[in-house]
């Protein structure tokens, strides 16, 4: 019953009504008052609108150069395609580098394993022929 009365409360609706009318009248005047009677009809005899071509404003402001800006970007992609030649030049130079480097460790373990193999057959040979 409390929330009955507080819905119906005669303020209340006062309240809102006074809201709703300022947004209805807020909404009239701005849709129907300034842009009609500031734009002349087209129609009347003495008006000086804009033609069929022309915009609302005579100038044009949104033709602009970009001829710097295009040849900043096409320096900044060369650069950058010649960065990413420059790192791959490298980047197979450093690996032609490493597999010089492990081939050749390979090459200087195979000697060692080799030297190692033939000195322990050599002391196994030694070993286990008799004396006479």
């Amino acid at each position: 019953m409390q929330i009955v009365k507080r819905v119906f409360n005669p303020t209340a609706l006062r309240q809102w009504a006074i809201v709703f009318l300022a947004g209805l009248v807020v909404l009239v005047t701005t849709a129907c008052g300034a842009a009609q009677s500031s734009t002349p009809a087209r129609d009347s005899v003495g008006s000086a609108g804009p033609g069929q071509n022309e915009a609302m404003y005579p100038h044009k402001d949104t033709v602009r150069d970009t001829s710097a800006a295009d040849a900043k970007a096409d320096r900044m992609i060369r650069q950058a395609e010649q960065r990413i030649e420059s790192t791959e030049d490298n980047a197979v130079k450093e690996a032609a580098k490493n597999i010089s480097k492990a081939t050749k460790r390979a090459a200087d373990n195979a000697v060692e394993n080799t030297k190692e193999a033939a000195s322990s057959a050599a002391n196994a040979v030694d070993r286990n022929t008799p004396n006479s």
